[in-house]
Parts: C-alpha cells; structure tokens; sequence
C-alpha cells in the first residue's frame, strides 16, 4: 500500500519520513510488524498562489501496515506540524468514480486528467523523488 502524507514539514527528507512511519508500524529490526519500502518527498507549487506544498509518499509491505500506520498518524503532528494520512489513490480514467462503464471519449478523458483536482494549476518544484529511502529486503 502507499500512503499519502499531507502538510509535512519543508525541511522533511526521505529517511526522516520512513523513520516517522516505521515508528507508527511497531517496526523492529526482524520486520515482522510491517516494513517501509520506500520514502519519498515531494514539493509542488500551486501555480495560483505561488505557494509551496511539501507531501510525502511512503510505500508499506502490505495493506494492513498500511491502515495501521493511517490509524495511528492521521492528524497527530510531525515536527510541529499536523499531518494528514490517508492511502494514495492513483486515479486514471479506468477506475475514475466518476466512469459508468460506457465508453468514453478520448476528449473527456483529457478532459477528466486536466480537471481532476488542481491539474494544470500546480507543477513540481522540487522532486527528491531520485533520494528516496529504499529498505534492503
């Protein structure tokens, strides 16, 4: 499962934020309560404010870490900062809500990607996405 953390702090870096979930999995060094994959920051700007945003992606081993972790980080603080955890959706138009089984045309598809929540109106500022922290197996 990955999950999507929200309002982390600008100074975060990968191996802080695996550290930050790991510790809500009860990991230990045998593994056996759930592991960290993979840790991964983003900061993107919203092209309307001018603002930055900083997010994380962190990859669990399985779906029950994955609610574990949701259950215990959800809303509580991360260096001063409340954040928010919830399971990342990687939506595309094959399992869109919104689709009803009928086929749908290359133009409302299009259309769907540059609406779907801020699409065009944010771009990627910083990716640490090359420095993220990746757990020998």
């Amino acid at each position: 499962m990955i999950l999507f953390l929200r309002n982390i702090p600008a100074t975060t870096r990968p191996n802080e934020l695996r550290d930050y979930v790991a510790l809500a999995l009860g990991e230990d060094l045998n593994g056996g309560a759930g592991r960290v994959l993979k840790a991964e920051v983003m900061v993107i700007r919203d092209k309307r404010t001018n603002q930055l945003e900083h997010h994380g992606l962190v990859q669990v081993d399985s779906d029950e870490a994955g609610i574990r972790a949701i259950k215990n980080l959800n809303g509580l603080l991360f260096d001063n900062r409340e954040v928010l955890v919830r399971r990342y959706k990687d939506r595309e138009a094959e399992n869109d809500r919104r689709h009803d089984g009928l086929a749908v045309s290359q133009e409302i598809i299009d259309k769907r990607v540059r609406d779907r929540r801020r699409g065009d109106s944010v771009d990627i500022y910083i990716d640490f996405s090359n420095q993220f922290y990746v757990q020998d197996a």
